[in-house]
């Protein structure tokens, strides 16, 4: 009985093939998506290396290692928690360094910040490596929850492009 209303309008959904929705969500990154993902951290670590990083590249090595830190504890690749935590207190000291006169102002790395920073980051691309597509989905979520629960600041996708 329709009630005195018009019958209900079903508006057309294309069809979806589930199927691939769920391999591609369980797939293992391409080469290429790999690639998306850690360019940003190489300009980021290329420019902390020479001593003219800004905050902002800063900021997405810290992102980088949060995220690390997340894969971590998802289980999904484990036992680099020891370099991920020496590279973020690397990273926090270089922080403290430059922000020393109250504004950012690039500073030259130490011979171990260094090390430090760059080891987690070869390491952070295996971890990549190992992810599929909702995992990465998952984890980067779990970091930026993560950070915002701690008075972090969360770097937007165009502020890393910027610095692209």
């Amino acid at each position: 009985m329709s009630h005195g209303r018009p019958p209900r309008r079903v508006r057309y959904k294309p069809a979806v093939n589930m199927l691939n929705v769920v391999i591609n969500r369980a797939t293992r990154l391409t080469a290429a998506e790999v690639d998306q993902v850690m360019g940003p951290i190489r300009t980021s670590l290329t420019a902390l290396r020479e001593g003219v990083a800004n905050d902002v590249q800063w900021g997405i090595l810290c992102s980088a290692i949060e995220v690390g830190l997340a894969i971590e504890d998802q289980g999904v690749v484990r036992g680099l928690r020891g370099h991920l935590c020496a590279a973020e207190q690397a990273l926090a000291t270089i922080g403290k360094r430059a922000l020393k006169s109250g504004t950012w102002r690039p500073t030259a790395l130490h011979f171990d910040e260094l090390e430090h920073v760059t080891e987690a980051m070869r390491l952070h691309q295996y971890q990549i490596e190992q992810l599929s597509a909702a995992e990465l989905a998952k984890v980067h979520q779990a970091a930026k929850t993560r950070v915002l629960q701690s008075g972090g600041r969360v770097i937007t996708l165009a502020q890393v492009e910027a610095c692209a």
